[in-house]
């Protein structure tokens, strides 16, 4: 979809720029070209059946906070300060910002790794919303946030792929 304020080129469903933030909410689609795009753009995360989220404080160790990702088996964790999510840490960063580099696990608080103000969803945003989100930074986890910026779940690439092998491949 080509934003009509700059020109850039953004994912079909797109409903901000991601060059210029320009409103894309109006701008007419064309015809989808694959069946695929229009339930992307009409689907919310609500259909993913999101993950429930794993929250712990700014503050807490990179060690609590593994052993709580390893327990629940999730990919992330959110991390919050007063319940409002500032940040997300993942098995990317403790693979490549832990492992080797940070002996004292318990001494260390995992907001000195987390990514700080993550990019968000929220139930009712479409699937091309998050789509676009995870293709332009490069996410493979997206956290789901309430009105008051309160973590409430995430999505994964896992779960994108699976919803999209179950609407863009032929039925058997």
């Amino acid at each position: 979809m080509k934003c009509p304020a700059c020109g850039f080129e953004n994912l079909p469903g797109a409903e901000t720029c991601e060059a210029c933030g320009s409103d894309l909410t109006a701008v007419e689609m064309d015809e989808p070209e694959l069946p695929i795009q229009q339930p992307l753009a009409e689907d919310t995360i609500d259909r993913l059946f999101p993950y429930p989220a794993i929250t712990v404080e700014v503050g807490t160790s990179i060690g609590a906070t593994l052993r709580a990702m390893q327990e629940k088996r999730f990919g992330c964790a959110m991390i919050v300060r007063g319940g409002k999510l500032v940040g997300i840490v993942t098995e990317r960063d403790m693979l490549y910002k832990v492992a080797n580099r940070i002996t004292e696990l318990d001494a260390t608080p995992v907001d000195t790794i987390m990514t700080p103000n993550p990019g968000v969803v929220r139930h009712g945003d479409t699937l091309a919303k998050t789509l676009n989100l995870m293709a332009m930074h490069k996410y493979r986890h997206v956290p789901i946030v309430d009105d008051e910026d309160k973590p409430i779940g995430f999505l994964s690439s896992k779960g994108i792929f699976k919803y999209l092998c179950q609407h863009a491949l032929p039925k058997a």
